[in-house]
């Protein structure tokens, strides 16, 4: 790994792990453990313990999305500007804010009309546990618009790429989209495993909710990752996060 890789590996890890960090300052719905978990293990001890594996994924997917990202045309101008000194080329940063800023309003509008349409036809239960998860707005936009983009797009997104360049010889729109819709999915059927803790059966509409909702901002951020860079996913996601806190309190 060359000097740059490593001080762009390691920068990513920091950011991603204060994304990590931030999970402490939200309040978490941990009461929907097993129940032998918390009678054995301290409430505040669970709050450090559920950091373990996210920690761990983000230590692999900014190694993976490191060594690969370059090796499928894919990009993170900003940063690569700011640590790699052999990087002579012109930064449109103003573009790279303003879609970003754009795709986040397109996936947020998108998340919360998703929400809004299902509503009716989501077990009482699972509204309210959405509901009743509190994170706070550090926690969106450093969880969220950071630490997940590390991990679905630079690390998942990057890796699907690269396994369809190997299969197929080429890099062409195709195989772009099909690396952001299963980075996506991957994503939205992540939380499965959560709900079904919640529910017994889950009915279609609680599948087609849970993946839909989930997935559907993946799209405009694996979007954002592939035509402008890490960073636009950055701040789409992170913008995205501001809109729906924005459109759910003017809906009460």
């Amino acid at each position: 790994m060359t000097n740059f890789k490593f001080k762009l590996w390691l920068t990513l890890t920091i950011i991603g792990l204060a994304g990590v960090a931030s999970l402490l300052l939200s309040d978490l719905p941990l009461e929907n453990l097993p129940a032998e978990v918390m009678e054995k293990i301290p409430l505040e001890t669970l709050r450090f313990l559920i950091l373990i594996n996210p920690t761990i994924l983000v230590l692999i997917a900014t190694g993976i999305g490191t060594i690969l990202y370059e090796r499928v045309n894919l990009s993170l101008p900003l940063l690569q500007k700011i640590l790699d000194k052999r990087v002579n080329t012109s930064l449109d940063l103003k573009g790279i804010v303003v879609q970003g800023c754009l795709l986040g309003v397109l996936a947020g509008v998108s998340i919360v009309a998703i929400a809004y349409f299902f509503s009716p036809f989501l077990p009482k239960i699972l509204i309210e546990s959405n509901a009743n998860i509190k994170l706070s707005l550090i926690t969106k936009l450093l969880y969220g618009g950071i630490t997940e983009e590390l991990l679905c797009r630079f690390g998942l997104m990057t890796l699907f790429v690269w396994i369809l360049f190997k299969i197929f010889r080429k890099l062409n729109t195709a195989v772009y989209w099909i690396a952001i819709v299963l980075s996506a999915i991957v994503f939205s059927l992540g939380h499965l495993p959560l709900v079904s803790r919640l529910i017994n059966d889950l009915s279609f509409s609680v599948y087609a909710y849970i993946i839909l909702a989930n997935s559907i901002g993946g799209l405009f951020f694996g979007y954002a990752y592939w035509k402008r860079g890490l960073e636009c996913a950055f701040i789409a996601h992170a913008f995205a996060h501001l809109i729906m806190v924005g459109l759910n309190l003017v809906g009460g």
